[in-house]
């Protein structure tokens, strides 16, 4: 079955692809807010594309829970909320730990080798990017998603890669949300490192255990950093 992931999926041909990508990049990245209106003028001026591609985009981003679409009122930026992010934190954590068992129970040396490799390449990576302060690297971005993608990559089933990718994204708006507000730094490193000891070693339990407390920890920075925003 094909796995790969949407971070290593190959450059989209079409403008409705190229449009897709770079207003997703935009929405994760918080360059357009949450509860932001998407006219669609407004788009063509700022992407240089026409409107038939940006349409196309906006509807697959509403499928993918990115966008709103309001009758009589157009495209909008999805909301964020702190019982949204509840909601998306116990879903991702049911849903990644049930990934995780099966990969682990049917995983090869492959699969062991491409988490070793990932998190290699994700270890070589700064967070933060450093000609812009505050904001997360896309590079880093990259490879985190990559990644946490591995871990979970043997588990044998398309359609929850694909619950897995969009939860991630769900998840990654308010990561950037929260980010320039965060004051103690986190060892992202040594959690991701655990995380991957737990999974080479065959140990389910602790591998999920761990997994559920890394999205959970996530969360509560993003609570605790994000009470001055009034988007949340």
């Amino acid at each position: 079955m094909n796995m790969q992931s949407r971070a290593e999926a190959p450059e989209p041909q079409t403008l409705g692809g190229i449009a897709l990508d770079v207003l997703r990049a935009d929405i994760l990245q918080c360059r357009l807010r949450p509860n932001t209106r998407l006219r669609l003028e407004e788009l063509r001026e700022r992407y240089r594309m026409s409107i038939s591609p940006l349409r196309e985009a906006l509807m697959r981003l509403q499928s993918e829970g990115l966008v709103t679409l309001e009758e009589n009122k157009g495209f909008r930026v999805s909301p964020v909320s702190p019982d949204h992010l509840m909601d998306l934190t116990e879903t991702r954590i049911d849903i990644e730990t049930v990934m995780l068992r099966r990969a682990i129970e049917c995983g090869s040396v492959e699969y062991e080798a491409d988490i070793l490799s990932a998190f290699h390449r994700l270890s070589r990576q700064k967070k933060i990017d450093p000609t812009s302060p505050g904001v997360i690297s896309s590079v880093w971005s990259r490879e985190h998603r990559a990644f946490h993608t591995s871990l979970v990559a043997a588990c044998a089933s398309n359609l929850l890669m694909s619950f897995q990718n969009s939860l991630f994204d769900q998840a990654e708006r308010y990561v950037a949300l929260s980010i320039s507000y965060i004051a103690k730094p986190r060892d992202d490193l040594g959690e991701h490192e655990a995380l991957m000891k737990a999974v080479l070693a065959g140990n389910v339990e602790l591998a999920c255990g761990l997994c559920a407390s890394h999205i959970r920890r996530t969360t509560e920075k993003v609570l605790a950093a994000t009470k001055a925003l009034t988007v949340i």
